[in-house]
């Protein structure tokens, strides 16, 4: 036997008979110690097993037939707390975490969680290989300190860490807190992290093992979630504020352009019918024709309303035709050029996609028309299996990719809505003096008719 072995024997054996005597917890933060001593000082697992055997001759051997059982366990209890730091090291912490429940809910938690395990009083700190590799690093690489994991807190959640830390020590309070971390690499990313210290009867605390857990992506789609929801709750306010202005559009132009009309129309059949004529009570041709024009006017107000509304040329000719004639009165309209590269044949549109895609080409065109500043625009519908392609290009002045959102965003969005009600995507492709380009990327699967060939 070894000097040192010898040495830890006399302390091994005080320590069991003093806890066999009371059982106390106190007992178990001994044996735990002199566990941690014995493997500082590279004593093996055997030698350990050598000094249990001893202390159980000396002490429960010699004992009563009736009081052996309870000794026994004591001792069993008394040696499993000496071999916990063991358990512990690099090779053995998985079987230690098996020890209690409190280690078999860590194993539990193990496959995609880093353990740790840190002594408040000495500060020392043992981190688990996959502890390590969320942090970046192998596991030769990052040293058992526990600066080593808070020196790479992020600065805005330190604080937060440390309180919470410092409350379950002292308020015994639950340890469950998310934060930031910069990987080796400069990467910043989210871990959840969970502890459970053990106290001492005195209270204070001797041990505290825990987890992280890497939830990065999680808190990106959390992120991703809160800002769509965000963007729906401004579309759904937008389209509110749209659907008023498009009543007040529309009861301008029924006041404005109707009811001036409607006005001049019933004062020339006034003076039809109070003087003007041939003298045998015919009206004149002159004044007739008059009216006639200014029903013809009437009849196209109503239409264009009409085909503001919903534009009947859809149903009737189809989506390609609709969008050649929208094309046609966008370039009369603002002295902007559009070249159309479409193949009319390319594509059979089933009926549910036209008013969508007809929609987003409208609203695209409206944005340059507010927005660019362009002479020219192009645009695209072809056919590019499995997708149905629809590209608006103009050579305007562009804008900033990430530049700050304004209202003509919303326009952008909503078209975002409709490709993805189509089961499709919009991308934005755009630098400041270089144009705007925008495409619909839609799966042929929901805008082609079933039966086209």
């Amino acid at each position: 036997m070894t000097t040192r072995l010898g040495a830890l024997r006399a302390e091994y054996l005080s320590g069991l008979r003093a806890y066999l005597e009371d059982e106390s917890e106190v007992g178990l933060a001994c044996a735990y110690e002199l566990g941690r001593r014995a493997m500082m000082e590279r004593l093996g697992l055997l030698d350990m097993a050598a000094l249990h055997r001893a202390a159980l001759d000396t002490l429960v051997l010699p004992a009563t037939p009736s009081d052996q059982p309870r000794l026994m366990e004591a001792s069993t209890a008394f040696f499993n707390e000496l071999l916990a730091p063991f358990e512990l090291s690099i090779e053995g912490y998985r079987a230690a975490l098996a020890a209690s429940e409190e280690r078999f809910q860590l194993a539990v938690s193990g496959a995609m969680a880093g353990l740790w395990d840190w002594d408040p009083q000495t500060d020392e700190i043992f981190f688990s290989p996959h502890f390590k590799r969320i942090m970046g690093y192998e596991d030769s690489e990052l040293p058992n300190e526990r600066q080593a994991h808070f020196g790479a807190i992020d600065a805005q959640d330190f604080e937060r860490v440390t309180q919470s830390l410092k409350a379950h020590l002292e308020l015994r309070t639950p340890y469950d807190v998310e934060y930031r971390i910069r990987t080796k690499s400069g990467d910043v990313r989210w871990v959840h992290s969970r502890g459970q210290a053990l106290w001492n009867e005195a209270g204070v605390p001797y041990r505290m093992v825990g987890w992280i857990l890497d939830i990065t992506e999680r808190k990106r789609d959390d992120e991703a979630l809160r800002m769509s929801r965000e963007e729906l709750r401004r579309l759904s306010a937008h389209i509110q504020h749209v659907r008023e202005e498009e009543k007040a559009r529309i009861a301008r132009e029924l006041h404005d352009d109707l009811g001036q009309q409607l006005t001049a129309l019933k004062m020339a059949a006034s003076l039809l019918e109070h003087g003007t004529g041939d003298g045998r009570g015919r009206p004149n041709r002159e004044a007739l024709n008059g009216i006639y024009m200014m029903i013809d006017d009437l009849v196209q107000s109503v239409r264009h309303i009409a085909a503001d509304l919903h534009p009947v040329i859809l149903d009737d000719l189809g989506l390609i035709p609709a969008i050649d004639n929208l094309a046609d009165e966008f370039s009369a309209r603002y002295a902007i050029r559009v070249i159309r590269h479409i193949d009319p044949d390319a594509i059979s549109f089933n009926r549910e996609c036209r008013i969508g895609m007809f929609r987003m080409v409208q609203e695209a065109l409206t944005n340059v028309a507010r927005h660019s500043g362009a002479s020219e625009v192009i645009l695209d519908i072809v056919r590019a299996d499995p997708h149905c392609i629809v590209r608006i290009v103009d050579n305007g002045r562009g804008v900033a990719a990430e530049g700050p959102k304004g209202r003509h965003s919303f326009g952008l969005l909503g078209m975002r809505e409709r490709a993805a009600l189509l089961g499709g995507e919009i991308r934005i492709s755009t630098e400041p003096g270089a144009g705007f380009a925008l495409t619909a990327i839609l799966p042929l699967s929901a805008v082609e008719a079933k039966d086209a060939g």
